[in-house]
Parts: C-alpha cells; sequence; structure tokens
C-alpha cells in the first residue's frame, strides 16, 4: 500500500496545479483571495464527499445493498487524501467548521440507513457512530503510519470484518 501524504489544506492550490500542469496564480484568478479559494474548496469537499454520497444509494433496492455501497465508497473514496489532509489541518478555524458541520451530518446519514434497515434508534445510532469511527480512525492511522493499516483496507477482509462485527444484522 503507498503511503498516503498528509499536507495541509495550504498546499492544495500548489499541488492542485501541478497535477494540471498549471500555475498556482491561475487558480487564483477565479476567486476574491486566498481565503475565497479555501472556502470554496472545503465547501466542495463537503458536498462532494457527504451530501452526494448521501443521495447515492438511494436508488439501490434494499438497505443491506445501500449500506455495503457506502462502505465501499468510504474505504475506498477518492477524496480520502483530502480528508486526511483536513484533519491535519483542524487547527485553521473554517477546515474545523467545515470538519464540524461533517462529522455530525455523516452519523445522521448512517443512522438513517440503518433505521431503514431495521435497527431501533438506539442501536442505529450507536452502530452509525461506531462505523464513522472507524473511519476516521483508519484515515488517522493512514496518515500516521500507513504501514498499520491493513492489507485490503479498501476493501476485502478488513471491510468485511468492520461490515460484518458492527452490521450483522444487515447479512
Amino acid at each position: 500500500m503507498l503511503p498516503v501524504a498528509c499536507p495541509p489544506v495550504l498546499t492544495w492550490a500548489r499541488s492542485l496545479a501541478a497535477e494540471h500542469g498549471s500555475s498556482k496564480g491561475s487558480f487564483y484568478w477565479f476567486f476574491a483571495n486566498r481565503d475565497a479559494l479555501i472556502r470554496a474548496a472545503l465547501q466542495h469537499w463537503r458536498c462532494a464527499t457527504t451530501d452526494q454520497v448521501a443521495a447515492s444509494p438511494a436508488e439501490l433496492p434494499d438497505p443491506a445493498a445501500k449500506m455495503t455501497a457506502l462502505l465501499e465508497y468510504v474505504f475506498d473514496s477518492p477524496f480520502r487524501g483530502i480528508g486526511i489532509a483536513l484533519q491535519a489541518d483542524a487547527v485553521r478555524p473554517e477546515v474545523r467548521e467545515v470538519l464540524a458541520e461533517t462529522h455530525r451530518r455523516r452519523p445522521d446519514i448512517l443512522r438513517h440507513l440503518l433505521t431503514e434497515a431495521g435497527l431501533h434508534l438506539p442501536e442505529a445510532e450507536s452502530t452509525a457512530l461506531s462505523l464513522h469511527a472507524v473511519h476516521l480512525g483508519v484515515l488517522r492511522l493512514r496518515c500516521i503510519d500507513p504501514e498499520l493499516v491493513p492489507p485490503g483496507a479498501d476493501g476485502g477482509d478488513f471491510q468485511r470484518t468492520v461490515r460484518d462485527r458492527l452490521l450483522p444484522t444487515l447479512g
């Protein structure tokens, strides 16, 4: 497994520009200032990793399929590197605010799916928070020491273990 870099949010413009073969200054052309760019990037991340993800399993046939699809996305999210960087940069008030919004919303999404699957509210709340905590823990381990993250954390055995232990009633 390749280590995931943990740069602070302020380096995004530079690395993103390099990826797309443009200059860092070209990003600022579209924004009033650096803070506006950062706010827009944070809101885009929140929307792409929470709001859109919450809506995506709606077309699946049953709650178990919805939860499985959501877990697969969470463990293999194309945005996970950004999530890691944001955790590392949570001392910035604007980052902390978006993270707090996201960390309140995600367990709510999970709780909704779990109650839809038939879990009673107290169990759904506890399970939702546990799933979210596992996700955050895996992100943090990838940042601190990627070697600690078990092979297959993006699917396979680890993902099945999380699903089976925390979601046994979904089969």
